[in-house]
This record gives C-alpha cells, structure tokens and sequence, in this order.
C-alpha cells in the first residue's frame, strides 16, 4: 500500500483527470439494524448537513466479499454492511467503480470520493495523508489442499512444498514460519490460486476463510478442502478516509462496534453456509482466573488414541487430526490453547498415562456417570447412536442371538449394559473398533458393537458393501465430550465456553467432511506387531517342527527308496537356496555340464544370450569358456570342500563386458553320487570405477597439497632472504664501528630490502584478498598507451640484457583513453611481460594494444604479449590458471605459480576474458579482452610519480601511539618534513591536549590500551569538528579502512609509512612553501637525470624512494656507487684471474646490493644471476660470457654516471 500512496502523492491530479469511475448500484437483502448508535449531536448535525457520501470501490471480484453484476449492481458481504450503514446513519451512497486502488485512491485524496472501501486482503495499516477504519468483519487465514490430501501436514520445516495465495496474503513470513521451504506462487484472484490446487499444481492455498468456504461450496465441492485456521493475520473489509475526515472515521467505527454478533452471522450466513466464523466476532467471556491459567498453562498435553478414527488421526508430523482436530482447532481460535499429542496406542496405555498424572486432557470420551470420580467431562461436542454391525449376507431381525459371538470396545460405557441385558451371548472385549471390525470381516466374530460415526466411517473406506450396521434400540446414543483432571476445574470451564461457541451445524460439517475424506492411512502396526511376532515365532516353531519331522520321515523313506528321496531332496534344497541368492549361482560338474542355476544367473545375461548358457562350459558358444579352464586347473590342484577359490574375469553379458569376482566351492555328495561345483560371481564393475575415480581424485588431492607445499617452500625463501639481510645489516650498525659512509649505506640496503619484502607480503596478500572476495577494483581515466609504455619501460634493461627486442604497436580505432582500473591493468601486463621474457632465449617480445569501438560510448581493449619463447603444450595450458601450478619449462624457474591465477581473476571482476594460444618450440601468444567506455579528455598523470616533500607551513601537529618506538620514527619523520610535533601515549592524554591546545592535525594509532584510535576520533569530533585525523594501521584489509573512516576519521594509513606517502598526505592538507628558484633547480634536475641515467640503467622511483626525495643525497648516492662499482670491478676481474671463487662471490654480491640501492635492474638480475649459479660449485671458466656481459653493463653504467655528475658541475670524488 506504501508504493501505492507514494504513486498517487506523485501522480495525484494526472490520474483523476484521465480516470472516470463507473457509478455502481448497492443491491442487497435487508437485514435490521437494531442497535443504536451513540451519535453526539456535532455527529448528527455533520450527517444532516453532508447527506450523500460517496464510497470507492475498486478491483476484481472478490466473492462473497465484493462482486460487479453486468446490469451494475454492487452485491456481496461489502454490499450488505453498506445497506446497514445507510439505514443506521440515514444518508444516501454513491458508489464509484475504480479499476485499481490506486484509482480510488486518488479519487478520494482528490475529494472525488469521501471514503475508499476495501474488499481484498490487504494489511490493516494506515498510512499518511490516510486513516482507516475498523474491520467490517474478520476472516482467518486458512489452509486449503485437495480433498485425497487432507491428511497432508499442515506445518512442513524441511520438504519444499508449493503454496498459491491471492494479493499477498498473508505475507511470505508468515508463510515461511509453516512451510520453511515453500514455493510461493501469487495470483490475481483467490479462484486462480484455488484452481491452481484443484489442477494439482500447488500443494497448498493460503487465503481468508470467507472467500475460501464460498469458493470451495460453490466452484470446488467435493474436490478441496479446509484443513487448518490460524488465528492471525486477521483480515476484513475496513473504509479509507483522509486525514482531516477523522469524524467521519469516528462514527464509522461507532457503527462497526455497534454491529452484533447476530449481525455478523446473519449477514455471513446470506452467502457463506460452513466455515464462517462469526462465532469468533465475540470474544469468550472468560474471568481473569481463567485468563491467567491459560497464560500459565499454554500448552496442553492432550491424551489421544490414533486408530479411534474418524475421530482421532495422526498425520506425518504426528498432528492431530480427525473430526476432534478440526474441533480443537476452533477451540484454539478462541482460546489460544496449543495441544500437544500424548499418544496412547491401546487402551492400557492410556490408563498408565492417566494413572501418572501425565496428561492435561482426553478430547474423545464417551460420557458416563460412572466414570465422573476418575475426571471431570465438558459438555458433548457430538452425539452419534450406538450400532451394532454385522456381515451383509448375514444382517437378521435379531441382532443379539444366544450363543453368537460380539466384539466391543473397552472403553464403551454401554458395554456393562448389554452384558448384563444378554447374557447368553459370547462376549469379547477389543481395543478399538477398527480391531472389532478386522476380527468381523475374518469370520472370528459374529458382529459388533460400535458407534454409528466410527462404523459408517471404517465400512465405507475398508469393508465397502461387505458389512452393514442397525441402531441398537431403546439405547441412549453416544455422547462425546473432552474430559479433563478432576484438580483442574478452570480448564473444564474454558472448554465449555469454548465448546458452548461452536455451532452444532459447524460440528457436523466437519463430521460429514471426514466421512468423506479419502486416503486417511492409518498405521496399527503397533497394534499388530504383537499378534504378528507371535505367529511368526509360531509359524517359525512349526516349520521347524515340520523340517525335524520331514527328516524322520525323509530317513524311514530313504531305506525304502534311498536315490527317489535324495533326487527329490536336492531338487527342493537347489531351487529354494539359489532363487534367494540375489547374486549369480550356478552348479556344475567337474566335466564343464551345468546342471542347474538361479535366476539372478539368468537375468544377467540379455535375451540373446542367454541362449548360449545352456551349452556346456567347454562349449565355445558359452559365455563361460574362458573359466573353464581356471576350474579345471583348481580341480586338478586339489580344491577342497568348503574352500573358496576366486577370480577375476572379464565377462560378456551380450550387451557390454563387465567385470566379476569369480568364486567357485566343491560340494561333495552322497556316496555313489560324484561331488558337483557350486559356483558364482559378483558383480564390481561399479565398484572398480569408483575406486579408479577415487584413486584419480586422491591423487590430485596430493598433487594440489604438494603443490602448496611447495608454494609456502618458495614463499618461505623469498621472505627469509630479504629478512636475513635486513637483520645483518642492522647487526653491522650494532656491533661494529663503521664509517658514517658505511653506516650510510647500510641504511638504504636494509630500507631497499624491507621494501621488497614489504612488495612480497602485498603479493601474496592480493591472491589472499581475490579468494576471500574482498578485492575491489578502482576505475579511473586511463591514458592506455601511457600505461602500456611506463609498464614496458621497466623491463626495457631486463630484455637487453638478454639481447631480446622489445616492440609495442597501437591500433587505437576507439581512441586511447579508456574507464579502467590502471592497477590491475598493469600487473595484467606486467605479468605477461616478466613471463614473456623470463622464458625467451632469443628473438623478442611484441605487445599489441587495439581498441574496436562498440555501441553507447563504450569500446573493446584488446592487449596482448607475442614471444618467441618455448611455448607451452595443450595439456600445460590447462594448468595455467590454477594456483599453484606451473607448466614444465616455469617449474625451471622461480616463482609462485600464483602469477596467471592473479590475471585470471582480475580479468573474471573486470568482466573481461584471458586467452593463451601456444605451440611447442613457436612461442607463446597471452591476450586480454576488456569492455569498458571511452573517453576523448586526458586523464591524469600515469607515471604516478611521487610529490617532492612539503617545506613546513605552520602546521601543528599531534601523535598518538603507546609504541614508543613508532612514535620517534614518525616525530623524526615529521621533524625532516619540518613540522612542529607534540606525541602521547595514549588516547586519554591526546584528548586531554586537544581540549587545551589548537592543533592542525592529530594522528592515532587504532590500537591502544585504554581510549584506542577510534574512540579517540569519535570524542574529538565531537569538540572540534575541523580538526583533521588521520589513522595508523598494520592491518590492511578493506573492512579496517571503514572503521577508520566510519569513526570520523579523514585518512586511515598503512604501516610503515616512508617519507614520500607523508609528503604526498600532507599535500593534500596544505599548499606547498617552497623557494620558486630552488624548485625550478629540483625539477631540473630530475629532468636532466631522468633523460640521461634512469630512463636507461637505473629505476629512478625505487632511486628517489631509498634517498628520500632528496636530490643532494640521490646525486651522493650515484657518486658513492659509481667509485664502489670501480673498484669491484677490478677486484673481481682480479679474482676471476686467480679463480677465488670466494672473492668473486663477494663482489658480486656488492655489485648485485649496490644494484639493488640505486635501482639498476638489469645489472641486478645478472649480477643475481651469477650469485646462484656460482652455488653450484661449476667451474669459473664456464662464466665468461656473463662476466663480459657485466663488465659491460658497469663500464656502461659507470660513463653515464661520471658524464652527468660532469654535467651537474660535480666530479667524481670518494
């Protein structure tokens, strides 16, 4: 209704400007008003002076509730209150006829209407700018289902079950909290939905018990029915007014109030006959005693026999059913009552429950004074007449004969009567009447004694025109009541109240409902299992009294005729034992002759074959020759009896080979008679499958583990290498005295170090983020040709160290500047590249970059990587894309295996595809396809270049972290950017100071004893919501970065944090103060050294990152390598001379660390190159090549340096 109301505020005059309502006629039967209504005179004068009231009305037919004739008449329940509230207030109606609520809706927001009347299940809700009125009337949920599934459960937790209801109602939670698992399907009409049961394409419909009872009486008789009410959601028909209409709706609800019960049932019983309801209207008038025992006392262990029907039944859920189900379901309408079933399955049992005291009530008893000292009975629910029932070809005037046999229940109050009255017949006291019957219909009894309801039930549906029944006469009937514990009288009185409500008419519909019910299954096998255990061990006894006396009597015989009985003998033995065999047995003699076999032998051949398996073993048309020769050879070998000898062989059935267990044992026989073969097989050929699949399976599952293995191997060495660097350079500067030089150089090797370890662990923490869902891309503009060309530009010196050609080409049809996420992008292709060149010996590598433009602005990036490399087979390519995996040429080399895996996955979230195409010995082909939109402006700058440090502007700033440590690290950090800072350790003392002091920005560690980061953020802003705060973090998954900023925080930083992630933070705070003329040098500097050196030799962003953006200490850290890589340069071609592989390991490692300080990664990787293979102790000489390669790189390298440290007016000094 929210979504209609929101419609008609935002459609409002458009819609009654192009909707004309149809003006309808109230048609209904007169029903008396006799109440008075409590008008106050303002109310009546408000009449007088309106008159005539116009009501909407709208929608499909909802019979009885609403319905449309074609002359325009408004008939139905809605109808007939109309016509009382006419008369009650004496005003004239107009009706109006909208096709949808939201056409009346409108009309009435638009004053076209003064109220809306309501005739489908809708909530009982208002809603701004309206008010609504009381319910008309109610209706009940109810649950109906085809009349042959009445006995479904009407709760189901765990099997799904399909449920059809009308307008959405009730809601899907109230459906899901009685069918968990249902499938709900809504139609426009309570006969759509009902049909949809009567065609069997629902199980269950859900609807109002008004609508549901007319439709069932009318379209479904004797096809649906109802099986259940609830007591809520309550639904009616209830008016709709506008808010400032509130009188209206108050003299509304006064007529509502003043409306009877009588009413109410006069005006249900015009159109719906069972099942109304309107007893409900008035609520029981119990007493607050009463009320607070049923608040006590909520659920009631009701005592019931499950095979009393049609009285009592257990469904599935072991619910109770039956005609008392029905009645204690309008009882718990009324009262709220639950019952729980405490079943008693004979009538001993029910006596032993009662005798415990465990049971709060009966609800099928026959009434007798007698039995009032044991407990108290309500009043009769139903009466029914005691019968007597006997054969149908023997039904006689005088149905009690002397010396007849007639079985009654124990439980029947008349049954001390009749044998007093006849005592000349053979009585015989029975569980139930469904025992009596059973005895009836087998002859064992000559009638019985029941009541009219049980026996009319049980003959119809089990003993159909075989049986008959007469009224015993001058016997009261049988009356059934609820019988409840003497000690509690207040239940007694609730049960009656509730009982006293319940139309007679009510209680024998639901009788004749059960009568008729079909399919009503009940298990009594507990009332059998007894009988039958007795006869089975009896019958048990006999047959082996009857086997021990065929023996005797076999063996009287066998000395008359000894071969007749032994033939005979082994005849029955052979049939009876092998036909009970579900697997193939057969019997042959040694000589190969089948003598006999079992028919489990001859279903497992097709009918065509089974032709051939009357030939003898030896035959070659039998199926079995190639066993024979097997039992022959055990024959031969001595097989002894009761050795079992077995064999697998492959067997031909005539349709397909399976495989078998061949078991075969020697029987031996009477003497003269020669011993036989019993043999047999087992069928495994699904057995063999699964354990081949199985060891298939297992054998992945190690592979996948070892793979990981391996995986955490390389993962442990990569992190322990930079980590034992770091920790012996530390040592150096601990325990030794050493140059300021040295102790210089130490410092950037362990920062170089810890920032290669720190690219490692973000690595692996990406593949770890993919997993686990938390990866999420960045799209920005992206310049793809910038991209592509900074990406190769990293790898430009590690492919002319390997004498590859690195090429690129654009076919940019749809323009280049592309909606892409540039990370991803990037380590896509820089994951091609580092492939591409690792696994080329010779020739080189081409990326291609395309764009093919597509519809709406949006383009196609094609980007891929050519190499003349090994290339990769058909089968290796399938491993590509799985973690952990490598093909055979990159298990040769190192790495993860994760490289690919990662690329998958970011391609899988752009929405984009990979491909590989690769041949043997061809090279290698890796392409990419991406849609994404195009754009014609330039987006920002790609190199990504960091900001030069910030000279300080002022800036107060205050830290917060209990790590001591932590906080000098970041006081010196902040102390060279060259702002004024105050630290604390801990949130209390940072917050004492911000009330006191002004500060520019606070920065807090997230994690600390007493007030952490967070709440430290949330107090400040709440004194001072300008301040800028930043937090600091070692964790860096995406849900902390939310805290931080959910807790007010501007910017949440990633530990460790260098110089150059400050500097770039604070830019975003302050503008920069620097000298104009001394920025001009610095940009000129970087220019000129970025044009000369780095482009070509040297990684200039790792360069500025280890000399901290200084341009000083970055040109002494270029002097300081250029003399260091002289001089081992000559000390190693020293050592190579003398063949000292120590020496040579040692400056190679200095040339390799110096590398790695200054970024020169093609003389890194050679000079690592070397390092490794030196550990594998092969002679020097074999090096030469690679040693005038490197000798070349750092005569190469050492010109360029000496030429612009000339350049800068600088000379190379030590």
């Amino acid at each position: 209704m929210i979504i209609v109301l929101a419609m008609i505020l935002l459609t409002g005059q458009t819609v009654a400007a192009t909707t004309e309502p149809i003006t309808l006629t109230l048609s209904s039967k007169k029903h008396n008003f006799i109440s008075k209504l409590p008008l106050s005179q303002e109310d009546l004068a408000w009449l007088a002076d309106k008159r005539t009231m116009t009501i909407a009305v709208y929608g499909e037919e909802n019979p009885p509730i609403a319905m449309n004739s074609n002359n325009g008449c408004y008939r139905g329940i809605n109808a007939d209150y109309l016509q009382l509230l006419k008369d009650a207030l004496h005003v004239n109606l107009v009706l109006h006829y909208y096709d949808d609520e939201t056409q009346a809706l409108s009309a009435l927001n638009n004053e076209e209407a003064d109220l809306v009347l309501t005739s489908n299940n809708t909530s009982h809700q208002a809603t701004t700018p309206f008010i609504i009125s009381q319910l008309l009337f109610q209706a009940y949920p109810t649950l109906v289902t085809l009349n042959s599934n009445g006995m479904m459960p009407f709760y189901q937790l765990d099997k799904t079950v399909n449920v059809a209801v009308s307008q959405h109602y009730p809601s899907d939670t109230f459906i899901k909290s009685i069918f968990r698992h249902a499938n709900i399907v809504s139609y426009s009409s309570n006969y759509q939905a009902m049909a949809s049961v009567a065609k069997s394409e629902n199980d269950y419909f859900i609807g109002d018990n008004i609508a549901s009872n007319f439709l069932i009486a009318r379209d479904f008789y004797q096809k649906l029915d109802i099986v259940k009410y609830w007591r809520s959601p309550l639904t009616g028909s209830y008016f709709i007014a506008r808010e400032n209409q509130s009188r209206l709706v108050e003299i509304i609800n006064k007529f509502i109030s003043a409306l009877d019960a009588s009413t109410h049932i006069r005006i249900s019983h015009t159109w719906v006959d069972d099942g109304n309801l309107t007893f409900l209207t008035k609520p029981l008038s119990l007493t607050p005693k009463e009320k607070r025992w049923i608040e006590k006392n909520p659920v009631l262990r009701t005592l019931v026999n499950p095979y009393y029907a049609p009285f009592t039944v257990l469904d599935e859920n072991r619910e109770i059913r039956g005609l008392v189900g029905d009645i204690l379901n309008l009882v718990q309408l009324q009262t709220g009552l639950h019952f729980q079933p405490v079943i008693a399955k004979s009538n001993s049992d029910m006596a032993e429950i009662m005798r415990k005291g465990d049971w709060d009530m009966v609800p099928t008893v026959t009434y007798s004074p007698e039995r009032e000292d044991e407990m108290a009975f309500t009043q009769p629910f139903f009466s029914t007449p005691y019968v007597v029932v006997s054969r149908a070809e023997n039904k006689q005037k005088d149905i009690f004969q002397a010396g007849s046999t007639v079985a009654i229940p124990a439980y029947y109050s008349l049954r001390d009567k009749l044998i007093q009255k006849y005592p000349d017949v053979h009585w015989i006291i029975v569980e139930n009447t469904s025992t009596a019957l059973s005895s009836l219909n087998l002859g064992k009894v000559d009638s019985v004694v029941t009541t009219q309801l049980a026996a009319r039930y049980i003959i119809d549906h089990y003993y159909p025109e075989t049986m008959s029944y007469q009224r015993i006469p001058n016997q009261p009937s049988a009356q059934i009541a609820f019988a409840v514990p003497r000690d509690k009288p207040e239940l007694q009185s609730i049960l009656n109240k509730a009982l006293a409500e319940i139309p007679p008419k009510e209680t024998l519909s639901l009788a004749g409902k059960w009568i008729k019910m079909p399919e009503v299954k009940i298990d009594t096998w507990d009332l059998y299992s007894r009988p039958f255990y007795i006869l089975t061990v009896s019958a048990v006894l006999l047959i082996l009294s009857s086997l021990l006396w065929g023996g005797y009597l076999l063996r009287a015989i066998r000395r008359e005729k000894a071969s007749q009985a032994a033939l005979e003998y082994q005849l029955s033995l052979r049939q009876t034992l092998s036909n009970s065999i579900p697997v193939p047995v057969y019997i042959t003699t040694p000589e190969g002759e089948i003598e006999s076999y079992n028919r489990a032998f001859n279903a497992f051949f097709t009918p065509q074959q089974r032709e051939a398996i009357h030939y003898s073993l030896f035959d070659r048309r039998s199926p079995l020759v190639h066993i024979f020769p097997v039992i022959q050879q055990e024959m031969q070998q001595g097989l002894a009896p009761d050795t079992v000898a077995s064999h697998q062989f492959t067997l031909n059935n005539g349709a397909e080979d399976r495989t078998i267990l061949h078991w075969m044992t020697l029987c031996p026989l009477p003497v003269p008679l020669p011993p036989v073969l019993i043999c047999g097989w087992q069928d495994i050929t699904e057995s063999r499958k699964l354990m081949e699949a199985l060891q298939v399976e297992k054998d992945k599952a190690i592979e996948a583990s070892r793979a990981k293995s391996r995986f955490l191997a390389r993962m442990s060495h990569e992190i322990r290498t930079p980590v034992s660097a770091i920790m012996g350079f530390l040592e150096l500067l601990a325990t030794g005295p050493q140059s300021e030089r040295e102790a210089q150089e130490s410092l950037q090797l362990a920062y170089a170090t810890a920032q290669s370890l720190i690219g490692l662990i973000g690595d692996v923490l990406d593949m770890e983020k993919i997993e686990s869902g938390n990866f999420e891309l960045t799209p920005e503009w992206v310049d793809i040709e910038a991209l592509t060309q900074a990406t190769m530009a990293n790898f430009a010196g590690l492919a002319r160290q390997k004498n590859l050609q690195l090429t690129v080409s654009y076919q940019l049809n749809a323009g280049g500047i592309l909606w892409l996420d540039p990370q991803a992008i990037k380590q896509v292709l820089a994951n091609f590249l580092s492939n591409a060149i690792k696994f080329t010996v010779s020739g080189g590598v081409e990326i291609k970059v395309e764009t093919q433009p597509r519809e709406n602005d949006a383009a196609q990036l094609m980007l891929s990587v050519k190499d003349s490399g090994v290339g990769i087979s058909e089968e290796e390519q399938q491993l590509l894309f799985k973690p952990f995996s490598q093909a055979s040429c990159g298990k040769k080399q190192m790495g993860s295996g994760l490289g690919l895996t990662i690329c998958k996955e970011l391609m899988d979230r752009m929405h984009g595809t990979i491909s590989v195409a690769s041949h043997p010995g061809t090279g290698t082909t890796m392409s990419i396809y991406v849609q994404t939109q195009v754009s014609d402006r330039a987006p920002a700058d790609l190199n990504n270049q960091e900001m030069a440090l910030p000279v300080s502007s002022g800036l107060r700033v205050i830290i917060a972290d209990d790590n001591p440590t932590n906080r000098l690290l970041l006081r010196r950090q902040l102390d060279i950017l060259g702002y004024y800072v105050d630290d604390v350790e801990d949130g209390e003392q940072a917050f004492s100071l911000i009330k006191r002091r002004q500060y520019d920005l606070l920065i807090t560690d997230l994690n600390m004893p007493g007030m952490d980061g967070l709440t430290l953020a949330q107090q400040v802003r709440k004194i001072n919501p300008a301040l800028v705060i930043w937090g600091l973090t070692a964790n860096a998954q995406p849900d902390e970065k939310a805290r931080c900023l959910a807790s007010g925080m501007d910017l949440c930083l990633i530990k460790p944090v260098n110089l150059p992630q400050l500097a770039a933070a604070f830019n975003s705070i302050t503008q920069r103060l620097e000298n104009p003329t001394q920025t001009e040098i610095s940009a000129s500097l970087n220019t000129q050294l970025d044009t000369t050196v780095c482009n070509e030799l040297i990684d200039m962003q790792a360069l500025r990152a280890n000399a901290m953006d200084d341009t000083a200490f970055m040109l002494e850290l270029i002097n300081q390598a250029y003399h260091e890589n002289v001089k081992d340069l000559a000390a190693l071609k020293k050592a190579m001379f003398s063949h000292d592989r120590d020496i040579v390991r040692y400056h190679l490692h200095r040339i390799n660390g110096t590398a790695q300080l200054i970024g020169a990664t093609s003389l890194h990787v050679l000079a690592d190159k070397l390092e490794n293979a030196l550990a594998s102790e092969q002679p020097l000489s074999l090096f030469g090549e690679d040693m005038q390669l490197l000798e070349q790189q750092l005569i190469a390298l050492g010109k360029a340096m000496d030429n612009f440290l000339k350049r800068e007016g600088l000379t190379s000094r030590e």
